[in-house]
C-alpha cells in the first residue's frame, strides 16, 4: 500500500528552522493581505471578498493539482478537512470583517493571540503534550490582549470581539493543519482550504453581492494570489514543525500591517497597542524557544542511542 504523502513530507523535510522561516514568510502575505482587505472594502465587503480569496485561490492551484490525476486530490482525512473548513471559514471572514471596524494594526495584534488558542487546541485535538512553559505563554498572552483591551478603561468595540473570535477559529484550523499533515500533502491540505470554503463563502456573501469594477478585479485578483502565497507558505510551516512552536512566527504581521496602516491609511496604533503585542509576542518567543530547546535535546538523544 502506497505511504500517504504527507508522511513522506513529515519523515524527510521535519525541520522546525524551515517551519519557522515558512511562517515568516507567510506573515509578510498576510500583513499584504491586510491591506488589499481594508482597501478593497471601500466597494465590496468582507464575506465577499472571502469568497473571491478563497475560489481565485482554488483556480490558481487547479493546474498543479491536475498535474497528477484524480489521485492528486485525495485526502485521507475528509472528516477532518471538513471541520478544518468550516472553523478556517469563520477565521478568515471575521478576520476580514475585523479589519474594517478597527485600526489594522489593532486588528493583526488581537488576531495574534492565535498562538494561545492553538496551544489549547493541540492539547485538546491532538494530544500534544502542554508543558509548564506553554502554560506560562497562555497566561502571559491573555494578560496582552487584556492590556490592548483595556476593560474598565476603554470601550471594548466590537470590532475587538470580532478579531479574537477570528483567532479562536484559526487556532481550531491550524491545529487541524497539523493533523491532516500527518497523511495528506501540502498541496491537497491548501487545495481543500480553499475549495471547501467556496460553497460557504459564497452562501454568506450572496446576501450583499456586489458585482465587482474593472478596477475591483484587479485588487481581487492581487488578493487571490497574496492569499495564495500565505496559505502555502502557513501548510508548509506545519508540515516541518509542531503548530505550537511555528505559530509565534506569525507575530512579525504587526509591525509590517503597522506600517501599511500608517503610510496608506494614515493609521497611528495605540501604545496599548504596541505594550500588550510585546507581551504576546515575548510570551509565545519563550515558549517557542524552550520548544526548540526541547527538539534538539530529543534528537541528541535519538542520535546517542
Amino acid at each position: 500500500m502506497a505511504e500517504p504523502a504527507g508522511v513522506r513530507e513529515r519523515v524527510y523535510t521535519h525541520s522546525p528552522v524551515q517551519g519557522v522561516l515558512w511562517m515568516l514568510l507567510a506573515a509578510g502575505f498576510f500583513s499584504i493581505a491586510a491591506g488589499l482587505v481594508r482597501h478593497i472594502a471601500l466597494t465590496i465587503d468582507a464575506f465577499e471578498q472571502t469568497f473571491f480569496r478563497q475560489f481565485l485561490g482554488m483556480l490558481i492551484l487547479l493546474p498543479f493539482m491536475w498535474r497528477n490525476g484524480l489521485a492528486g486530490f485525495r485526502t485521507y482525512q475528509i472528516k477532518t478537512n471538513l471541520i478544518r473548513n468550516v472553523a478556517g471559514y469563520m477565521g478568515i471572514s471575521l478576520s476580514f470583517y475585523s479589519l474594517t471596524l478597527i485600526p489594522l494594526a489593532e486588528a493583526i495584534t488581537l488576531q495574534s493571540t492565535l498562538p494561545m488558542f492553538t496551544i489549547v487546541m493541540a492539547a485538546l485535538l491532538l494530544g500534544e503534550r502542554v508543558g509548564a512553559h506553554r502554560w506560562a505563554a497562555l497566561v502571559f498572552g491573555f494578560l496582552g490582549a487584556v492590556v490592548i483591551l483595556r476593560p474598565g478603561f476603554a470601550a471594548i468595540s466590537f470590532g475587538m470581539m470580532v478579531a479574537l473570535a477570528s483567532a479562536m477559529c484559526f487556532g481550531v484550523s491550524d491545529t487541524l493543519a497539523r493533523k491532516l499533515s500527518g497523511t495528506d500533502s501540502t498541496a491537497v491540505i491548501v487545495f481543500y482550504s480553499f475549495a471547501l470554503q467556496v460553497p460557504l463563502a459564497l452562501a454568506v456573501a450572496a446576501f450583499h453581492w456586489v458585482w465587482p469594477s474593472a478596477e475591483d478585479w484587479l485588487w481581487l485578483l492581487a488578493l487571490g494570489f497574496v492569499s495564495f502565497g500565505a496559505q502555502w507558505s502557513l501548510s508548509r510551516a506545519f508540515v516541518l514543525a509542531e503548530a505550537s512552536l511555528v505559530s509565534p512566527g506569525l507575530f512579525a504581521r504587526l509591525p509590517f500591517v503597522a506600517l501599511i496602516g500608517f503610510v496608506f491609511f494614515g493609521e497611528v496604533p495605540d501604545v496599548w497597542v504596541w505594550v500588550g503585542a510585546a507581551i504576546i509576542f515575548g510570551a509565545t518567543t519563550y515558549s517557542a524557544q524552550r520548544e526548540a530547546m526541547r527538539h534538539r535535546m530529543r534528537r541528541a538523544e535519538i542520535a546517542g542511542e
